[in-house]
């Protein structure tokens, strides 16, 4: 009996091991390993059953003999040995088969999203680079090679290119091109390797048939470091008549009046870029020295321009500079980058950005996004922020259209996905934002973004529990607060929602005193206390700093005391929100 217990235990641990490695390849979800744990503990007993009653030999199957007994008893099978073998059988049978159809239908959750959409034939993605030149400091290099080549493509507006983020997880991986073309939505993959050396750098790429794990073509460039932009040209147009995509006359002119750069400040800008996509708040430092670093290497360089505007624009959507600031000092990049080059998409995006959600200039906004997107329709970060512009404006299905494509093109990227379930709650999708948002922060341990969205869509479907729980996430991750949701857990506990969000809202508002925190934060609390001449207050406040989540008052208006209140309508107007002005005036009517 121990020593099948034993031999039980070795072989299910075997079955796990090669489950583990099979799964993948058959392109069954890794969670369906579960079924395959869950099979092994409850054959167990069963096991255990027949190692106690029965001994397997070399002639067959026989009792096992009791322990007193001697040597000439008949333990061959009797007629009731043979109704416990076959029950004990059907008792396998019982649990292996139901568990093994829940793992044939595990199918990977990416794939499950795409199996049935037919891929564009002109869908691309380019993997991580491989660095082959032996020196592990040249990782930065080799990821802006990655971008380069994605930004050269992009331009072509003939191919729909999905973007980085989406596919840094693929780095250094061993799943096979059809399973990633199929969690990326892309019917062609590239790969690729740099070989750097002193001032020549060397890459070779290879376009792959993904879905059918074929090879297509594959080719080796070789420029030096000052002509790089003209090499990421190059292999953007071979790729393009390998795929066989016509190029328009001006994207070809773009392609091919490509200028040398200094390259010390082209690495300056590399290893900027590099440390913005590791999205800490060290990385984010670094990188505003090294883009500030290549300006002054060469203020020429339209691209760290840009990339200063971009990385200034960031942390003033994200609070992390007052909105004062960021007009004096998110402006000068963007214009300078413009001025040195109006055709890069960055730059024009930056310009958008800036002028939606710290001045308020909703034609010039909506200019600056389309012309982002005509230069890069392969831009997931414009449409996004071009999805929540239209929605502002009152154009829902406009902006719910420019976020579905831009899930295409950067279909694993959590920002993205929250900025989706944002969408979601602005088009009035409560259940569909939660459920979004819910699975990026389950999913990506870590990941800030979301709270806000969570008190929003909880409190307006009633669900007071998770949006107290919510706003206590946002004091204690998002604002490092967490004296404040002590404040809201013990108001609750003691005196209901709107006691809690009271006392939050004072414990805010005095925090404020001695460190920046929007105005809106402090007005959405007092506004799910009921207390809405104090929300409009702080509403009013937010608008004449210019802050940056004014924008979102319109669409994120719900409750019918603020919607139907003159000074809420004024405000409306005065931020030349005309559409919501105009909704909620005729409602109230």
């Amino acid at each position: 009996m121990f020593r099948l217990s034993a031999l039980y235990i070795i072989g299910a641990w075997v079955v796990l091991q090669v489950a583990d490695l099979a799964f993948e390849s058959w392109d069954i979800a890794s969670s369906a390993l579960r079924y395959v744990w869950l099979g092994a503990v409850l054959g167990f007993p069963v096991a255990l059953i027949f190692a106690w009653r029965y001994d397997i030999t070399t002639q067959g199957i026989f009792r096992t003999p009791p322990a007193d007994v001697g040597e000439h008893i008949d333990l061959s099978l009797r007629p009731t040995d043979y109704l416990i073998l076959a029950l004990l059988v059907a008792v396998a049978i019982g649990v292996i088969y139901p568990l093994s159809i829940q793992i044939g239908g595990s199918q990977a959750p990416q794939q499950a999203g795409f199996i049935e959409q037919e891929l564009e034939p002109n869908s691309i993605a380019v993997l991580p680079f491989e660095n082959v030149s032996g020196d592990p400091e040249q990782a930065y290099f080799v990821s802006g090679m990655q971008n380069a080549l994605i930004a050269g493509l992009s331009r072509i507006s003939a191919l729909k290119v999905t973007s980085k983020t989406s596919t840094l997880r693929y780095m250094n991986t061993v799943e096979s091109l059809p399973s990633i073309a199929v969690q990326l939505g892309v019917a062609k993959l590239i790969e690729g390797s740099i070989f750097r050396v002193n001032d020549r750098v060397r890459i070779t790429v290879k376009l792959m048939n993904a879905i059918q794990d074929e090879h297509i073509w594959s080719e080796t460039f070789e420029q030096e470091v000052k002509d790089v932009m003209l090499l990421q040209n190059e292999v953007a147009q071979a790729i393009a008549q390998q795929v066989e995509v016509a190029i328009r006359p001006e994207e070809q002119n773009r392609l091919e009046s490509s200028e040398s750069v200094d390259p010390a400040a082209y690495e300056a800008f590399l290893k900027g870029q590099f440390h913005v996509e590791r999205f800490t708040p060290q990385d984010i430092k670094l990188a505003a020295q090294y883009y500030q670093q290549a300006v002054e290497i060469d203020p020429d360089n339209a691209l760290a321009s840009a990339g200063l505007a971009t990385l200034c624009a960031f942390q003033a959507q994200a609070g992390l500079i007052r909105p004062q600031v960021a007009r004096e000092r998110c402006l000068p990049p963007i214009v300078r980058a413009l001025d040195l080059d109006d055709s890069l998409p960055d730059a024009q995006a930056a310009y958008a950005v800036h002028m939606t959600w710290l001045l308020y200039n909703w034609d010039e906004g909506g200019a600056a996004f389309q012309r982002a997107i005509d230069l890069n329709p392969s831009y997931a970060g414009a449409r996004v922020f071009y999805s929540h512009y239209l929605t502002f404006l009152g154009r829902t299905e406009e902006g719910t259209e420019q976020m579905r494509l831009a899930l295409e093109l950067d279909p694993l990227n959590p920002l993205v996905q929250s900025l989706h379930g944002t969408q979601l709650c602005m088009a009035g999708d409560l259940p569909g934002c939660v459920e979004v948002i819910e699975e990026v922060m389950a999913s990506t341990p870590g990941f800030g973004f979301g709270h806000n969205v969570l008190v929003y869509a909880y409190h307006n479907l009633g669900e007071h529990d998770k949006a107290i729980a919510a706003q206590a996430n946002v004091f204690r991750v998002t604002m490092n607060f967490p004296e404040g949701a002590q404040v809201l857990e013990s108001a609750y506990a003691e005196g209901g929602y709107s006691h809690a969000m009271l006392r939050a809202a004072e414990a805010l508002e005095e925090r404020s005193k001695t460190i920046h925190v929007g105005p809106l934060a402090i007005g959405e609390l007092y506004e799910q206390a009921g207390e809405i001449e104090k929300a409009i207050d702080w509403y009013e406040l937010g608008f004449q700093i210019t802050g940056p989540g004014v924008p979102y008052l319109g669409v994120f208006a719900k409750s019918p005391e603020l919607q139907s209140n003159p000074r809420f309508i004024k405000l409306l107007r005065d931020i030349k929100l005309d559409y919501w002005a105009d909704k909620y005036s005729q409602s109230d009517q």
